[in-house]
């Protein structure tokens, strides 16, 4: 009897457990940088040359100015030069003593090249290669590096693979070009060119680094991270930590909202079922409102006054008046809600929720749900075109986007992506649907025109949110 209980309690434990997205019972296991460095090494496109090259990197190694070597990380070895030639991809990674250092050296291990008569084997150098490049290694703080295949003398004599490597450290781009990836279980922010698609810089964070918004007109960042109970501010131009706004121990900080004019930020503080309201100019917290249980997101309305914020586990939205600093009603609402969006107009809000194939639509003057579209199940994240004022609802499984007229308050269409859509983000300068797939550590854009993928950049583990200049 005792053991068929013990088993039924175990069960019973196991399925709430179960009950739980993944993002809200992951343990934060990389270690914080304390007196380290952190070197993200990509490798940029293959040149057409390498476009018939196969070949394995046996390990690459960080060169002191002493001398000594220190192994990296590699993210994968096996390289073909027809899946590369136009995709930058992550090659290596580690942790490394500040100080000076003067390249990378990297060991081949085979090396094929495709012909006519199929696959020949090529000889590899016996001695590692070295890409020359002094950088700098600073005690918590990430450094990019870009390792280039060049193009000239990839094969000699028909018989030798004999690679001339190049590197590079990060280069600035203009603003209008920038878009920043939070990746909670990397601690970094990805920063990466909208245009060309590829990552130009790494930015190394508290931890657990969740979500993020922007301020344009003073090319801030602002971004929840949650292991450290804090927000952090980020300088978009120079790519630098500018400030740091402390919470409360335990608030766990899951996502924000900012205010229109950017003077007013709202954290979201999912363990301890506040909200933070936080003043942007002074870096300080006004005051903190008591809303349901589990919070997971919030969205400001187009004038600023009102935040509303979904409460996954008591089914229920919650008003924030930002101008009293207080809550001001309480909306139920069919299922869990997650995240919510306003139309253009703002006079309606579009929320979705975890446990309802419905999007729920609230009237903001009534302060109730006046309809409800069926969208499906799954849903995980909401974006609304203020182009054409189309609802993307991003699903959990199947890669799929649902696309929602609410003219007519109908499903007209959907669009393929890679995996689990678990946040978008528009840019309205090209009419572009940038979605994050956490599982592949990937960000792609989605032409919203002809609906098809155009480019896809590989950013880090547990990727999350995303925000471009221009959205």
């Amino acid at each position: 009897m005792i053991l068929k209980r013990v088993c039924s309690i175990f069960l019973l434990l196991f399925f709430i457990g179960g009950c739980f997205p993944q993002e809200y019972t992951h343990n934060y296991d990389k270690v914080p940088l304390d007196n380290e460095g952190e070197v993200f090494v990509y490798l940029q496109p293959l040149p057409q040359e390498a476009s018939r090259l196969r070949f394995v990197m046996d390990g690459i190694f960080a060169l002191r100015d002493d001398g000594s070597k220190i192994p990296l990380s590699l993210s994968f070895n096996q390289l073909d030069g027809s899946e590369l030639l136009g995709r930058q991809r992550l090659l290596a990674t580690g942790i490394l003593p500040p100080g000076a250092y003067t390249g990378l050296s990297i060991k081949t291990d085979k090396a094929s090249v495709q012909s006519e008569d199929g696959e020949v084997a090529l000889l590899v150098p016996e001695e590692p290669v070295i890409a020359a490049k002094l950088f700098q290694v600073k005690r918590r703080q990430a450094i990019t590096l870009f390792l280039s295949l060049n193009a000239s003398g990839i094969i000699t004599g028909g018989i030798s693979f004999t690679p001339d490597f190049s590197l590079a450290t990060s280069r600035g781009i203009l603003i209008n070009l920038t878009g920043h990836v939070s990746n909670s279980y990397s601690d970094i922010l990805s920063v990466y060119n909208k245009k060309t698609m590829e990552v130009v810089n790494v930015i190394a964070t508290g931890r657990g680094p969740k979500g993020i918004v922007l301020d344009q007109r003073r090319t801030r960042a602002y971004v929840a991270v949650s292991g450290d109970d804090a927000v952090e501010i980020y300088d978009v131009f120079n790519g630098k930590t500018v400030g740091r706004i402390r919470l409360n121990f335990g608030d766990n900080p899951r996502e924000l909202a900012l205010t229109p004019d950017g003077r007013t930020l709202v954290s979201v503080n999912y363990s301890s079922n506040t909200v933070s309201i936080i003043d942007t100019f002074s870096k300080s917290e006004f005051r903190r409102v008591k809303v349901g249980q589990g919070p997971t997101s919030a969205v400001v309305d187009p004038s600023g006054f009102k935040a509303y914020i979904m409460n996954s586990r008591s089914n229920t939205v919650s008003v924030v008046d930002l101008t009293q600093r207080a809550l001001s009603a309480t909306i139920s609402i069919e299922g869990s809600p997650l995240r919510g969006a306003f139309n253009q107009a703002g006079d309606k809000l579009y929320v979705i929720s975890r446990d309802s194939p419905n999007l729920s639509v609230i009237d903001p003057s009534s302060l109730r749900v006046t309809e409800r579209i069926f969208v499906g199940t799954g849903s995980v994240s909401i974006k609304i075109s203020f182009l054409s004022d189309l609802i993307f609802v991003g699903k959990r499984f199947g890669g799929e986007i649902a696309v929602v007229d609410p003219s007519s308050s109908m499903l007209i269409d959907s669009i393929r992506v890679g995996g689990n859509a678990a946040y978008m983000t528009i840019d309205r300068q090209e009419n572009v649907l940038f979605v994050v797939l956490p599982e592949r550590r990937l960000v792609q854009k989605v032409n919203l025109i002809s609906k098809k993928i155009m480019a896809e950049i590989e950013v880090g583990e547990g990727a999350y949110a995303v925000v471009v200049v221009g959205e």
